[in-house]
């Protein structure tokens, strides 16, 4: 006989109890009781304590629903982004922009600006003709 190895994750806490109460109660390590319960369903037996074990699983869209979706969910992104003036895109961009965690990596590098007038560094800054 070939032994393989196996792991079981997400058992449910009531099911745990009941099987490591078992596992006690007949001086079992608790792998030791489980692999009993395998054997007695393979075999067509109930395990002693647990409700015939049911299986549960969320049902899985096919992937191409999901790919429909994502593609649908970036066509409508796009139709309201070009329906945006480009003043209220920069806006936009600014928005987000002052809203950035400030977690994020900072560049290895400082940024030198240079003006012509003060009146462009003031353009610059959005402040318009208005000192600071």
């Amino acid at each position: 006989m070939t032994l393989h190895s196996l792991t079981v994750r997400g058992i449910p806490a009531p099911v745990l109890k009941v099987l490591r109460a078992a596992a006690r109660a007949n001086r079992r390590s608790l792998n030791a009781e489980v692999l009993v319960r395998l054997e007695a369903g393979a075999a067509g037996g109930s395990g002693r304590g647990l409700a015939a074990p049911t299986v549960v699983r969320e049902a899985e869209p096919p992937p191409s629903e999901v790919r429909k979706a994502f593609e649908e969910a970036d066509r409508a992104r796009l139709r309201s982004d070009l329906a945006l003036t480009p003043e209220q895109r920069v806006h936009l961009a600014e928005d987000l922009a002052r809203n950035v965690p400030d977690g994020r990596p900072r560049p290895r590098f400082q940024r030198v600006m240079q003006f012509d007038r003060y009146e462009d560094y003031l353009d610059w800054r959005g402040l318009g003709g208005r000192e600071p």
